[in-house]
């Protein structure tokens, strides 16, 4: 469930036999304070709903725009609000859930977004992180940022197979949603 940057470039940008994606940001005007998070989060839920009106298959949820002026509501947050709101509006299955996040970094954090609802992952911070370690010569010459993000990767998912199957839990469709902890 982990994506690299490349294949989620190639996902925001699909437009193939009916099947299209639409990216919503997780972010709010600083200018709003704490209270821009709970209309942030209404308006995000209904845009989920609108995607799916619209014909949309694929929701991106990103906190790419943070900035000094936009604050980024937590991922985990974001995606259990609108995998409930979908849920409640017997939507949910008609739309896939993919985040764009900077927090996810551990096994931890992929398996409780996944348990949240997320179809998907990118992790694009923890990507960069890796790769700037090499440029900063802590990681050796022999890693190629490809290299980096296939271990990376590898390593979530095996680390994410072992928790499930401590739990009894064979298939990661058996754990997305269901919110076992």
């Amino acid at each position: 469930p982990i994506l690299t940057n490349e294949e989620l470039s190639a996902i925001k940008n699909l437009n193939y036999q009916g099947w299209k994606t639409k990216t919503i940001d997780l972010t709010w005007a600083r200018s709003a304070g704490a209270e821009g998070l709970k209309p942030a989060l209404e308006r995000i839920c209904q845009e989920a709903s609108q995607a799916i009106a619209e014909g949309y298959s694929l929701i991106v949820l990103s906190d790419r725009d943070a900035s000094c002026d936009r604050v980024a509501m937590s991922s985990l947050l974001a995606c259990g609000a609108v995998h409930h709101h979908l849920v409640r509006n017997q939507e949910r299955t008609r739309i896939g859930l993919i985040l764009e996040t900077g927090e996810a970094r551990e096994v931890h954090h992929h398996f409780f977004r996944t348990g949240y609802g997320a179809d998907a992952i990118n992790p694009y911070l923890a990507f960069e992180a890796l790769g700037q370690a090499r440029r900063d010569g802590i990681l050796e010459d022999k890693w190629t940022d490809e290299k980096i993000v296939a271990s990376y990767r590898k390593g979530v998912a095996k680390g994410m197979l072992k928790v499930m199957a401590k739990m009894g839990i064979s298939t990661l469709q058996s754990y997305k949603g269901a919110q076992i902890f």
